[in-house]
């Protein structure tokens, strides 16, 4: 992903903004191009692209009031993973500092985020229960998106951690110092309900939990919600959580039926932003790769996943609040 450039027009598109903003931008801060023959098409590495976005989109929304956010839901095949590496990656573009991290013992964000298969570093494991130092797990994957990756090491977590006081805890306690350093902190949860889980909604400002958009997701999406808010009557904290449509088929009747139950059942929790089915955000997980980096900018996949990262912004600001 060190490799991704863009031209004048996409970098605009990824900041809601305008080319000639942005070609203003690049001549006040003096950033050079990639050289290229091709003078009506030229494109910027990473830390210049970082470089304009940071000054035109982050510096504006900073401070982040809701930064560490978990993407959760106990059923598998949502689409956790791949909006949270998709937000993570984007969020980075927009010139934030980003930490993501993977408690899922299937690690598949891990690969995705270009970790070999069969690493066997630190995880959160080495963290929670041995006591090794946060800093230490953490790797970078780009400039301004690291990871603390995930293993099967992760799947004997929940003997241990449960023996702990304030169990629910812990995970809270080892990620308040890093918000210092990280604009947001992404948590990529695993498809089950497990105090490793919990830890991840106890210590998140906002879970944004993934629903697709088909019957059986709508169900348990209810028995979700209803769970998650008798956890958290017992923890004696008030959570903010917010739904987000995933895998829509907008020629699908049930799709759209879901959908408007969605909209009426949890109104006041649904994001706007629906992200409709799409094979290209499956070949992004495949290629490790931001749809923005080989889609093209009216693809409906860059569209929906864009809509989705600035309303998280938006949201997540302090300037402003749903």
């Amino acid at each position: 992903m060190q490799d991704i450039n863009f031209n004048q027009t996409m970098i605009s598109k990824l900041i809601n903004s305008t080319p000639i903003a942005v070609s203003r931008a690049i001549k006040a801060k003096k950033i050079e191009n990639i050289d290229s023959e091709f003078l009506h098409a030229k494109k910027y590495t990473l830390p210049a692209i970082r470089e304009i976005t940071n000054e035109m989109y982050a510096n504006i929304r900073r401070p982040i009031r809701d930064q560490i956010q978990s993407f959760y839901n106990f059923k598998g095949g949502t689409g956790k993973t791949s909006l949270s590496f998709q937000v993570a990656v984007h969020l980075s573009l927009l010139g934030f500092n980003v930490l993501c991290i993977d408690l899922d013992p299937q690690a598949h964000l891990t690969t995705i985020m270009g970790i070999p298969e069969g690493f066997n570093g630190f995880t959160m494991y080495d963290c929670l229960i041995n006591g090794v130092p946060i800093n230490d797990a953490i790797l970078n994957c780009m400039e301004g998106l690291d990871i603390i990756p995930s293993n099967i090491s992760t799947t004997r977590i929940e003997v241990q951690l449960d023996l702990k006081h304030k169990r629910e805890e812990k995970l809270k306690e080892l990620l308040i110092p890093l918000k210092d350093k990280y604009d947001f902190i992404i948590l990529d949860t695993n498809p089950t309900i497990s105090t490793l889980n919990m830890n991840a909604l106890v210590a998140s400002d906002k879970i944004n939990i993934i629903c697709e958009t088909q019957p059986f997701s709508l169900n348990g999406l209810r028995i979700l919600v209803e769970e998650m808010l008798d956890f958290f009557n017992d923890m004696k904290i008030n959570p903010n959580y917010c739904i987000i449509p995933n895998k829509f088929e907008i020629k699908t009747a049930t799709s759209q039926e879901v959908l408007g139950a969605l909209r009426a059942e949890y109104s006041q929790y649904m994001l706007n932003a629906v992200v409709r089915k799409s094979e290209d955000i499956n070949l992004a997980s495949k290629k490790k790769l931001p749809v923005s980096s080989f889609c093209k900018s009216r693809s409906s996949s860059f569209e929906d996943i864009m809509d989705l990262v600035h309303e998280i912004v938006t949201y997540s600001s302090t300037v402003a609040k749903k």
